[in-house]
């Protein structure tokens, strides 16, 4: 099976159960014969970004187009049998599944935390938990 793997690394200064996830399943299924190809991100890079793209980047975390045409010529050039997405925030954004879509290539998810619905990924607060932002926009993230 030809799978390609989607990640955004975390920082290589914070620890990251999600990183070492994805090394291991890339090296596992390697290890059971599977061709597995990597395309991710890695949050390392924001450092040496210019002012005005990292400026820019809150703007692209829910919706990154340069990062969908990136990869709809990966998978149109490269075809593999199914696309395993981890962390897609905050430089490769959701975009990567309709670049699958677009290519008509399954996609399946690990959601290691509550990204999706609230932006720092706990559904808690000052402690306590939290869902004001689950089926709203993450408005209440940036009151709070």
């Amino acid at each position: 099976m030809h799978v390609l793997v989607v990640h955004n690394r975390y920082a290589s200064a914070q620890p990251s159960g999600e990183n070492k996830v994805v090394d291991q399943e890339v090296a596992l299924l390697r290890g059971a014969g599977h061709r597995v190809e990597v395309f991710e991100r890695r949050s390392d890079d924001i450092a040496a970004m210019s002012l005005p793209r990292k400026a820019a980047l809150p703007l692209l975390v829910p919706w990154n187009p340069a990062v969908r045409t990136e990869l709809a010529g990966w998978l149109r050039a490269d075809r593999p049998d199914v696309v395993h997405l981890h962390n897609v925030f905050p430089l490769l954004s959701p975009a990567v599944l309709a670049a699958c879509a677009d290519a008509g290539v399954p996609a399946v998810a690990t959601l290691h935390n509550y990204t999706q619905v609230c932006p720092p990924g706990t559904l808690q607060r000052d402690g306590r938990p939290c869902a004001e932002c689950v089926g709203s926009a993450p408005l209440p993230a940036v009151r709070h």
